[in-house]
């Protein structure tokens, strides 16, 4: 949803990337581990996953991407919502699609409102967020930008606030994502419904045909 116009942002039609571009035309992989795991995806997130069908074809990568994907989201220091918050900002500066529509749908399950969405690129100006969400926007914006730009006084107030162990956590969190943004834009994953209809966060990127925000 634009703060301009009320509406919800088109995130389809995006440009897909070289297997992207066909991979609505490959049969479903057939294998053992695909076919046991669409069912596993239908009862977690009520609908098949492209991101995990597209990954089917391979047995070996999707196993190694559900365990630790499974690992770095885990709440341990870092509260959940703000390992969201973390996952949408870094998906938001790469321009991923699948990830904003998806990502924005799950920040919504974490309590994050409609409004912390549509202001997530002026999260200190805005005054929605509270200190430790915009620490962790901060840092995810740092990690992200290419090349890197996370300095020692930055990385000391992480420290700080979630400790030694907090700070390697949120630094995997942004890490992966910053892996699953690059790779569903490559593979051109499209956003898949998750947020139509709902707010959802717009990307901060230089505009793509397509692409609207």
């Amino acid at each position: 949803m634009d703060p301009s116009s009320g509406t919800a942002v088109d995130l389809t039609g995006t440009p897909a990337g070289i297997y992207g571009a066909h991979i609505s035309r490959l049969a479903p992989p057939t294998n053992r581990f695909a076919r046991l795991a669409a069912p596993v995806a239908r009862r977690v997130y009520g609908r098949d996953m492209p991101e995990a069908a597209a990954h089917g074809h391979h047995p070996r990568l999707l196993r190694a991407l559900m365990l630790f994907n499974r690992s770095v989201e885990k709440e341990d220091v870092v509260p959940r919502r703000l390992k969201e918050l973390a996952s949408l900002q870094a998906a938001a500066l790469i321009g991923c699609p699948w990830c904003l529509d998806f990502g924005s749908h799950a920040a919504r399950g974490q309590g994050i409102s409609d409004d912390q969405l549509l202001h997530l690129h002026e999260a200190q100006e805005s005054g929605l967020f509270d200190a430790d969400e915009v620490l962790v926007i901060a840092f995810t914006a740092g990690m992200t930008a290419t090349p890197p730009q996370v300095d020692d006084e930055l990385v000391a107030a992480v420290r700080e606030r979630f400790g030694v162990k907090g700070l390697l956590e949120l630094t995997h969190m942004v890490a992966w994502e910053n892996h699953r943004s690059r790779v569903n834009v490559a593979l051109g994953l499209e956003a898949d419904g998750f947020s139509e209809g709902a707010a959802c966060a717009r990307p901060q990127v230089p505009q793509r045909s397509g692409l609207s925000g």
